[in-house]
């Protein structure tokens, strides 16, 4: 932002709107209304009269955490709170038929333009009209139409293109592309709403220069485990067989033998939603949650009975690097949710709630390439759910059985992104944990396979059906976290490692075993180990646990997955700044929101990230941010086919030292007149008293 030309002052709006006025009186860290999305968008387009501005983004630029802190300290005393600090929102559109990516700076609260650059060699993300329009153009493409006959489809069938962004080639490529890949759907299925057509990927594809909407060249595809493209450039459609998911599709339709299973809630729910419509308070939680189209969910400002443990968590970024080393597959690697065009409308924003009970659903709002605010509806839901056991314990001498069940309070959002589906949670439970959840389903990325080429010897991916290959590949997203235990005024960032004592008279026997603790001194990056059941903990050094004496804080657990396998030299890697290590710790700076950079449709890296960041080595002062990777890698099976089951992954965020005794303690016990179990045979006589007997 700070190179953002300047404006002229008398550039102003002098006609107070409405959300000049509500801006205001708003909280600090309260996402963009819809007013204030307009007021950006209607500064924008004024300063530009002459031109037509394709928006692609509309966000808030959070103010400054200086700013920020004496506001919820206030809060926090009850004390007066001082002025909110100004309202500025971020603008990155285009201008019509043009190929210069900008960013404006608007003052929201005073309906000013701060200033407007060009952001060059940078390209923006898309959006659902844009993406559907790529892939009308793509198939009405003469080049494209070419391949079609050359392939001699059957009579009455549907060509579905699927557009996913460009992945950098070595080579940089100035102009903003998309690759186009293209399936099929046979005319007995192509009217059916849930037809599988990525059981018959084509064996071409094609590439789109979007500010022309031309197709730019063909790419064959690869149909053999060889690494050099295979396809005869006279070869015709092969015809597979249908392999469907849709329940009423199923040749041997679904299980008749599941009974209704209800979760029922008699007296509502026990969470409360503040009429701001952010705040949430649930068992001595207290939060803000907002949505944003580039992040998702955006917790802010967490508090456990009034103390706070972080200031800002969000997902910063996720990419999907694809381990096929044949082009054009190798280009396969989507960044950030809102790159692949998920978020910026309600399309790829669906719900499809899973839960079981009371739901309640809180409403995103985006930004149409016009400049409107646009609503997406449903974007998080929000539910409790039983947890099973919390604590249990039976006195042996009496037997008395005294036992809590936990509950869990979900935030989920799920986002389709394109073939995949990933639904994404925030959990909090009555013992003071938050948990951190992705689930992984959908359609895996295919690609064709020549049923009679000989896949036996291929290692970077699996025949999965008759003509469908699936390359492997990875899941790898990455957690910003910025701390703020028991105060805002900074976190020390810690990492425990437990070591097997050596025998000597400290320990005679052999049998002993000690935890050492390291603190992170400068901005670095490193590794989880399972061989030390190593664990990172941000703590409050100025805060002390009054039994252990030990600063209170709260430690993430999670298991240390494998990370990128990318070669160092490869465009996967260097766009992947988070991709490397478990975990980056940089100290804080109010414009280091995402873990790759701010722009990532065909980056070329290098240009700011968590591993940049983290190798500037400066020192940690009590304002530490951490950077947490986490994810998948995918082997794919013949399981995962037609549609995957869900693989999911959960992370922590524990107490250590943070309480002197159990926080759920009073957590009331189970009872059998509160959760009404019953015995699944009534008629036999029970072995044994239910442990719920109370």
């Amino acid at each position: 932002m700070s190179h953002l030309s300047s404006i002229n002052p008398s550039n102003t709006f002098t006609t107070p709107s409405r959300a000049t006025t509500k801006a205001s009186t708003l909280h600090p860290l309260a996402a963009l209304t819809p007013d204030e999305l307009t007021t950006i968008s209607r500064v924008v387009k004024s300063y530009n009269a002459s031109k037509t501005c394709l928006f692609r983004r509309c966000l808030l630029v959070e103010p400054p955490k200086a700013l920020v802190v004496p506001y919820l300290q206030a809060e926090l005393s009850g004390a007066p709170l001082p002025p909110v600090p100004t309202r500025r929102g971020q603008a990155l559109f285009y201008f019509e038929g043009e190929q210069d990516f900008m960013e404006a700076l608007v003052d929201i609260t005073r309906g000013t333009l701060l200033g407007q650059r060009i952001l060059p060699g940078e390209h923006g993300p898309g959006d659902d009209d844009e993406v559907l329009e790529i892939g009308a153009k793509a198939l009405a493409s003469p080049i494209v139409q070419a391949e079609l006959e050359r392939l001699q489809l059957p009579q009455g069938c549907e060509v579905i293109p699927e557009p996913w962004p460009y992945g950098s080639d070595d080579t940089p490529t100035p102009t903003r592309l998309s690759q186009v890949w293209f399936f099929l759907n046979y005319a007995e299925r192509k009217d059916h709403p849930s037809s599988n057509f990525y059981a018959h990927p084509l064996d071409f594809s094609c590439v789109v220069d979007i500010a022309t909407m031309e197709v730019v060249r063909i790419d064959r595809m690869p149909t053999d485990g060889g690494i050099e493209v295979s396809t005869d450039p006279n070869a015709r459609f092969r015809p597979n067989p249908d392999c469907e998911y849709a329940p009423e599709l199923l040749a041997e339709g679904v299980r008749k033998d599941l009974k209704p299973l209800h979760i029922s809630q008699p007296e509502g729910v026990s969470f409360t939603i503040a009429d701001d419509g952010e705040t949430v308070k649930w068992q001595k939680w207290e939060f803000r949650v907002c949505f944003d189209v580039r992040e998702g969910m955006i917790l802010r400002n967490v508090k456990y009975d009034g103390r706070p443990i972080f200031y800002r968590l969000a997902l910063s970024e996720m990419t999907v690097p694809y381990g096929d080393p044949r082009a054009p597959v190798h280009r396969k690697s989507a960044f950030d949710l809102g790159e692949c065009g998920a978020g910026q409308t309600a399309n790829n924003l669906q719900l499809g709630c899973d839960c079981l009970g009371v739901i309640h659903y809180f409403d995103g709002m985006g930004t149409s390439a016009d400049g409107r605010p646009v609503k997406i509806p449903h974007a998080i839901c929000i539910h409790e759910q039983d947890a099973g056991l919390g604590w249990k314990h039976t006195n042996i001498r009496t037997g008395r059985a005294d036992v809590t069940r936990a509950r869990e309070l979900v935030f989920q959002l799920i986002v389709t992104v394109g073939n995949y589906e990933y639904a994404l949670y925030f959990v909090f439970d009555t013992a003071a944990t938050l948990h951190y959840e992705i689930r992984a389903t959908g359609i895996m990325s295919v690609t064709p396979a020549d049923p009679s080429a000989d896949f036996s010897e291929t290692a970077f991916g699996t025949v999965v059906a008759d003509g469908v290959f699936a390359p492997h590949h990875q899941h790898l997203f990455n957690l910003r976290i910025d701390p703020a235990i028991d105060g805002y005024d900074g976190s020390v960032v810690t990492y425990d490692d437990v070591y097997p004592m050596k025998r000597d008279e400290r320990n005679p026997h052999g049998v002993g075993f000690e935890v050492k603790s390291t603190k992170v001194e400068n901005e670095s990056a490193f590794n989880l180990d399972w061989t030390t059941n190593r664990v990172v903990k941000m703590v409050n050094p100025n805060k002390r646990n009054k039994f252990s004496g030990k600063p209170v804080g709260f430690k993430i657990m999670a298991p240390p997955t494998q990370l990128g396998l990318a070669d160092p030299t490869s465009m996967h890697n260097i766009r992947g700044e988070f991709v490397n290590n478990h975990v980056h710790v940089t100290k804080y700076a109010d414009n280091e929101l995402w873990g790759s950079g701010e722009h990532l449709w065909q980056s070329r890296g290098g240009r700011g990230g968590c591993r940049t960041w983290a190798e500037r080595g400066r020192k940690l002062e009590n304002d530490s941010v951490v950077w947490f990777t986490l994810g998948f890698t995918h082997a794919t099976r013949s399981e995962d086919w037609p549609v995957m089951p869900s693989e999911h992954f959960r992370m922590s965020f524990k107490p250590v030292g943070f309480f002197e005794q159990n926080p759920a303690l009073d957590v009331p016990p189970s009872k059998q007149h509160v959760n009404q179990s019953r015995y699944a045979f009534p008629d036999q006589e029970a072995p044994i008293k239910p442990c719920c007997h109370l």
